[in-house]
């Protein structure tokens, strides 16, 4: 979930940034990834569990006006998709490990992005 809120608002930044920090953003993608993997994955160790986000949708019926050609009140249902969460039982050792092998690869890819980030600066010097 915030990953997805954290992709959302990058992107529409996106849209205003300069050719540099759209470079930048493009090239730094895959290690704010990892980097928010990293993050949940400790928060659920520290909890002992993990939280699964589950979305459904749910028909709710209300009053409309002069709906479906109708003239007058009529009951219309609505479709609205509803989240919950919910506590997960979870391999704390495996967790572990992915977070030894997800800390790894996070150090590749900040040699990586650095590079890519330099290469960024170069095509794009400030105005």
């Amino acid at each position: 979930m915030r990953l997805s809120v954290f992709l959302g608002t990058a992107l529409l930044l996106a849209g205003c940034a300069t050719p540099r920090e759209a470079c930048i953003d493009t090239v730094s993608e895959d290690l704010r990834v990892v980097r928010a993997l990293i993050a949940d994955t400790e928060a659920t160790l520290e909890r002992g569990y993990a939280i699964q986000t589950e979305e459904r949708l749910v028909t709710y019926s209300t009053f409309c006006v002069g709906a479906h050609g109708d003239v007058g009140i009529v009951f219309c249902d609505r479709i609205q998709p509803v989240r919950s969460k919910k506590p997960v039982a979870v391999d704390l050792d495996e967790e572990r490990r992915k977070l030894r092998s997800l800390k790894r690869k996070e150090v590749e890819l900040s040699r990586k992005t650095a590079a890519a980030i330099a290469q960024c600066e170069a095509q794009y010097p400030e105005s």
